[in-house]
């Protein structure tokens, strides 16, 4: 029994639309490769499962590609309207490809708002595992196609919004008895925090006690509003009221809240306080942002004994994050159990090149290894990948992007990349980052070289075009050029008229208005921001820009860089800092991971081009009091 009611199939009768459904129901199969990866760091030749192994698929022309993406949204658009008549003639025309996959999903998601079954069922077995959305998979649930339990319950333990979907088949399950009625009620409150008032409601509507009852848990939990909704958990009285009305809550509506309580005061880095909070709190209910906030609480503070206890309560795949197994192995040595810490050390070592992995095989007394333990792919190897139809419909939108600098033509393109390349093994997916380097394809060469985690080949991860501008306005301006490569890979994957949705532009995302005022400090036309050599000579004075006006510190340079540095001295606390530290508890998600990535890239390319400053825990270093 479906939650919503049977409708009849719009504009087309069933027998058409079948008929329309099977036309698109049978894309050519993809190459099977296999992604299994059993070389070892610092061999050479590939093992059995890794060795080069492609079959081209079939050749579109440039026309073909092209008319495609002209149709593209007009498409999705009639779809969304519940035009089922312009998916199916749209996949019947359609190999494989990320465009397909697109309009496939966006179908699937209006076929399961009007309940058609049927015709879903037969959509949806034509998606790869790998390309179903999640709304996808939620209608999948509701139409008895997949019956995942692990897949509901991470839904349910969710306390962020999901797509309306993935609400449908948690309701549905409420209001049948088939979830777990703790987990349910942790998620209504989850989204009360989350000012998601109506799916709270709706949702505690199907476990049966409304929230706007005069009795019933719905009506109890209703009590927490004022508290943790909306803007209620910023305001300075939430603690007092939480307290007053705490012999009312259970244990656990009392323990979520403070927890909501304590990321408030946390990411306001408002850290003793915060703390306070989160010793309150039910660290079973807690979410993982609210559990990393606690560790990163008392990470600032350096209460190592609290702050190994916070990281061993957290949820296991949390736990085995390189960051807390980083931070665990600190408090180990810390605390005295320097055997232990060298266990966790090795394990946070062992998740890749990442900026823990890194600082944990410095604790381990070891440097980065920037030796490639692959030779070069061979040229036949990157003439047989150029002969694909779907590495080439990716590069024909490119060079045409490229081109007409159409950047949403350049995304889509790069969707079709990683299309293109899912499911290979890693020699082959070593071939196509070639390709894609042949072609200036920049970015999706380090998208896809960065994929593998045996056969590794840093000068594809680490690419330097542009060197000559990079090192002479480095050299200017007086910064380390290795630092410039790290933050020019993190900010535009070297993407030459790169243009963020905030209007920054080029290889280093300089804001038109940060050139203006370049140009005048330095005597150049700020109409050169759009040129190679002028957003590198800008970019390069304002990372320096940055670092004199803070503190002479890279660290605090390269979160101004991203933030602005009125946030990046904000951040600063009262006393000295380790770096690393500072980055990881940085408030802002994106600028937190921006600084890590940015500086470990710079490490990379330090090892890369002979320079010094290898050692990320030396360029790190210690952020001065602010």
């Amino acid at each position: 029994m479906m939650p919503f009611r049977q409708k009849a199939l719009y504009p087309l009768t069933a027998a058409v639309l079948t008929l329309m459904a099977a036309c698109a129901s049978q894309p050519p199969k993809r190459q099977d490769v296999s992604s299994a990866a059993t070389a070892q760091p610092q061999e050479v030749k590939p093992q059995a499962g890794q060795k080069f192994q492609f079959t081209p698929r079939p050749m579109q022309s440039a026309d073909t590609v092209l008319g495609d993406y002209a149709r593209l949204e007009g498409v999705l658009a009639a779809v969304r309207a519940g035009d089922d008549f312009a998916a199916a003639q749209f996949l019947a025309g359609q190999g494989s490809s990320a465009m397909g996959e697109s309009v496939r999903n966006e179908w699937l998601k209006s076929l399961g708002q009007r309940n058609q079954a049927d015709v879903f069922k037969q959509q949806y077995a034509q998606l790869e595992p790998e390309g179903r959305s999640r709304e996808s998979r939620c209608y999948a649930h509701l139409f008895g196609v997949e019956q995942d339990a692990a897949f509901v319950d991470a839904l349910v333990w969710e306390t962020k919004r999901l797509p309306a979907g993935c609400n449908a088949l948690l309701q549905y399950r409420a209001a049948s008895g088939a979830l777990d009625t703790g987990k349910a009620w942790r998620r209504v409150r989850g989204l009360m925090a989350e000012n998601q008032i109506s799916d709270a409601r709706a949702l505690a509507a199907s476990l049966g006690s409304p929230l706007d009852g005069m009795m019933g848990q719905g009506a109890q939990e209703n009590r927490l509003l004022g508290i943790i909704g909306g803007n209620a958990s910023k305001n300075a009285g939430a603690a007092a009221r939480l307290a007053a009305e705490a012999g009312a809550l259970s244990r656990e509506q009392a323990g979520f809240a403070w927890a909501v309580l304590g990321l408030a005061e946390a990411r306001n880095q408002n850290m003793p306080v915060a703390l306070s909070y989160f010793r309150n709190a039910d660290r079973s209910q807690m979410t993982d942002e609210q559990l990393e906030w606690y560790a990163r609480a008392a990470l600032r503070r350096q209460d190592w004994h609290e702050l190994a206890s916070v990281i061993e309560s957290m949820p296991a795949k949390l736990r085995q994050d390189s960051a807390w197994l980083y931070w665990l192995a600190r408090s180990r040595a810390a605390n005295g159990r320097a055997a232990d810490a060298q266990t966790l050390y090795r394990q946070a070592a062992a998740t890749g090149r990442n900026f823990y992995a890194v600082l944990a095989t410095e604790e381990l007394g070891r440097r980065v290894d920037v030796r490639n333990n692959i030779a070069d792919t061979p040229k036949a190897h990157v003439q047989t990948m150029a002969q694909d139809g779907a590495l080439q419909r990716a590069l024909t939108l490119f060079h045409t992007a490229k081109q007409s600098g159409n950047w949403k033509m350049r995304r889509q393109a790069q969707a079709e990349w990683r299309y293109a390349t899912r499911g290979m093994n890693e020699t082959t997916m070593l071939a196509a980052a070639q390709l894609a380097m042949d072609n200036q394809f920049y970015e999706m060469a380090i998208n896809t070289a960065e994929r593998t985690d045996h056969l590794l080949h840093y000068h594809l991860r680490y690419i330097t075009p542009f060197r000559d501008q990079v090192t002479h306005y480095a050299a200017q301006a007086g910064v380390d050029p290795a630092w410039v490569y790290g933050l020019i890979r993190q900010e535009s994957r070297f993407m030459i008229g790169a243009q963020s949705s905030v209007g920054a532009q080029g290889l280093m995302q300089v804001m038109p208005a940060t050139a203006q005022m370049i140009a005048r400090k330095i005597g150049m036309s700020d109409s050169e921001l759009y040129t190679i050599d002028g957003n590198i000579r800008m970019g390069t004075w304002y990372m320096a820009d940055a670092r004199r006006s803070l503190q002479n510190n890279e660290v605090l340079a390269t979160a101004g860089y991203n933030a602005g540095p009125g946030r990046a001295r904000r951040w600063q606390a009262p006393h000295s800092l380790e770096g690393a530290v500072y980055a990881e508890t940085i408030p802002f998600t994106e600028t937190r991971d921006y600084v890590k990535k940015v500086m470990t890239n710079a490490v990379y390319y330090a090892a890369l081009t002979g320079q010094p400053q290898t050692s990320l825990k030396q360029r790190m270093g210690v952020v001065p009091a602010r």
